[in-house]
């Protein structure tokens, strides 16, 4: 095994122990909602990318329309989600956040940030500098990583 292996081997261990941590966090309400993984993951693709059409959600969710359709109406049912006409297209129906699916989203993902906040603040100065460097060198491997697949998209669909 290279120096370079054994460090990634490393970080992915802390890493694991990290989500680990935070799963064992039963105050997160992830697990206080009554949600499939299909559902969250509905929840936060329309968290990160806006209201979408019923079609659209379910290509990028691999599902066939019918069974979006059935995931969609018992978000509508819970108040996770509503539905409206597309002014752009009115055959689309499309599918938003709800002000309550928002807030239990948010919600998820405050607790996680709560729960990081609480054990940065075990470490000293010096070691916060650490960590800001390292999610700094972790952006910035980030961005180029979105970059690569941009233009890979890009070159594809110039074919």
């Amino acid at each position: 095994m290279t120096s370079k292996d054994a460090a990634i081997a490393r970080i992915m261990a802390g890493q694991r122990r990290f989500q680990l941590a935070m799963a064992r966090d039963r105050s997160n309400p992830f697990f206080a909602v009554n949600l499939t993984m299909s559902q969250l993951k509905i929840l936060f693709a329309l968290r990160l990318h806006g209201g979408q059409g019923g079609h659209e959600l379910a290509q990028k969710m691999g599902v066939s329309p019918a069974t979006m359709t059935g995931i969609v109406d018992r978000l509508v049912a819970g108040r996770y989600v509503s539905r409206r006409e597309d002014p752009q297209d009115r055959r689309v129906r499309l599918v938003e956040l709800t002000p309550h699916g928002t807030e239990v989203v948010e919600g998820i993902m405050t607790v996680g940030e709560e729960h990081s906040r609480r054990l940065l603040a075990r470490l000293s100065v010096d070691e916060l500098d650490v960590v800001a460097d390292a999610m700094d060198i972790l952006g910035r491997a980030l961005a180029a990583e979105a970059d690569a697949e941009e233009s890979g998209a890009e070159a594809a669909s110039a074919d």
